[in-house]
Order: C-alpha cells, then sequence, then structure tokens
C-alpha cells in the first residue's frame, strides 16, 4: 500500500528525532511504500532544522512543511494532508507517546477494504489522572451528544483512503480536528475500526493539553451541535 502519514511538531525538538527515525525503521521493516510529511507547526526551537536534516537523509521519503504561526494542532495536520500523495492518509502525534510498532499496525489495518477509517484506541495510559479524567468526561459528553461509536475520540493514528479527505472538509485548527473527522465519518456512514495501543508517558518536552483544551473542545462541540457550520457541511456532502 501507499501510505501518506502526517505527524506535526510544535517545539518537540527533543523527542522528533526518535520519533522519526522509529517510524521509519518500522514501516522499512513492514515494507510499506510510504511519504512522511513531518510539519514544522510554528515550533520556535530547533525543530525546523532537525525536522530539515531528517529530510536530506531520506529525500524520497521525507517531506518537510513549514507553518510560520502556529494557529493550533489541527491547522499543522490540515497543512500536512494538503500535501499528501499517498493512496491511504493518516497522521499521529509528534509526541512519542504511541510506539511506531503499535503505530503501523494501525496503518496497516487499512489494508481488504474490510474498513473505510482505522484509528488507535488508547486502551492503556500513562499520562497521569488528570488527563484521565478529561478523556473520560469529554468521550462520554461527545458520545451523548454526537452517537459516534469511540470512546476515544482523539487517539491516533487515524488512517483513511484519501478520496475522504475531500468529502470530510476539515476546518478545524485545534484539537477538535480529531472530533471533526469522527463526527464526518459517522454521518457519512464510514466502517470505522479500532485498534487497541498503549499511550506511553512522555519521556521528553511538555504536553500542550491544558485546562484551555478542555474548554476548546466544550465550545466546539456546542458550536457544531448548534451552529450553522455543520449544516452547511452536511448539504454539500450531500450533494457530493
Amino acid at each position: 500500500m501507499t501510505l501518506s502519514l502526517v505527524i506535526p511538531f510544535y517545539n518537540e525538538e527533543k523527542n522528533l528525532q526518535k520519533v522519526v527515525v522509529g517510524l521509519v525503521n518500522n514501516l522499512e521493516t513492514a515494507s510499506i511504500d510510504y511519504e512522511l510529511i513531518l510539519v514544522n507547526n510554528g515550533s520556535g526551537d530547533r525543530s525546523p532544522e532537525i525536522l530539515e536534516a531528517l529530510a536530506k537523509e531520506k529525500p524520497n521519503r521525507i517531506k518537510v512543511v513549514h507553518v510560520a504561526a502556529n494557529q493550533g494542532y489541527g491547522w499543522g495536520i490540515i497543512n500536512g494532508l494538503q500535501n499528501a500523495n499517498g493512496h491511504y492518509v493518516g497522521y499521529l502525534g509528534g509526541d512519542g507517546q504511541i510506539r511506531p510498532e503499535d503505530a503501523i499496525r494501525v496503518c496497516q489495518e487499512i489494508e481488504g477494504g474490510i474498513c473505510d477509517l482505522v484509528k488507535a484506541k488508547r486502551v492503556s495510559r500513562e499520562d497521569g489522572l488528570r488527563r484521565k479524567i478529561y478523556s473520560f468526561v469529554f468521550n462520554h459528553l461527545f458520545w451523548i451528544i454526537f452517537g459516534v461509536g469511540s470512546l476515544d475520540v482523539n487517539g491516533t493514528p487515524k488512517v483513511f483512503h484519501k478520496d475522504w479527505l475531500g468529502r470530510f472538509g476539515l476546518t478545524a485548527k485545534d484539537w477538535f480536528v480529531d472530533a471533526e473527522i469522527m463526527i464526518k465519518a459517522t454521518y457519512l456512514g464510514l466502517k470505522v475500526r479500532e485498534v487497541p495501543v498503549e499511550f506511553l508517558r512522555r519521556e521528553e518536552g511538555r504536553s500542550h493539553v491544558r485546562v484551555t483544551t478542555i474548554l476548546e473542545f466544550a465550545r466546539n462541540m456546542i458550536d457544531y451541535r448548534l451552529g450553522s457550520e455543520m449544516r452547511e457541511w452536511k448539504q454539500r456532502a450531500l450533494k457530493s
């Protein structure tokens, strides 16, 4: 299969080399025809230089996309996906909390046409009690409000056929991009498969999830439930 995998990095100079090398090694061991799209998501550290150096080592496999100013996690993903050439496209976080072998295992599940979208489901989490509480509250509220059949909406990697990318019409620039994909996949009737993975503790850097992130989620859920954007997208989806 031909796979384009997007990884956004925001001030991850201590993590990114390990993340990228781990993914490359496992992709090549699995004999996957791949491209990695590494997004410098407005970083203020040495991430851009390190990403460019990695791309020079694998010029036919690694592409770097630079976002001048950080506008959110989702904006980095959207910019990366716009540069994807693979038959299948996907993304995962650049924090190194998913083992590369688990990430590749998720990606491989898309082959065979049994499902339209494959995503990770974090069945074991080492990111602390507070994050577990945030996740529990968000996922259950999301299930109640939108009826999406997943209790790990934000689990990545997420991988799907590139044809769906245009149908999704992604607009969420922040952390809500995962939720937007799941809402739209549910509405479009996509067959979704979840693959269990472990979510590791961060070894380097710091998490960018804050209390304000939860407030963003809550605001976005209300906007999507009551606002006009989702209604307009549904109208366009029906016509396409």
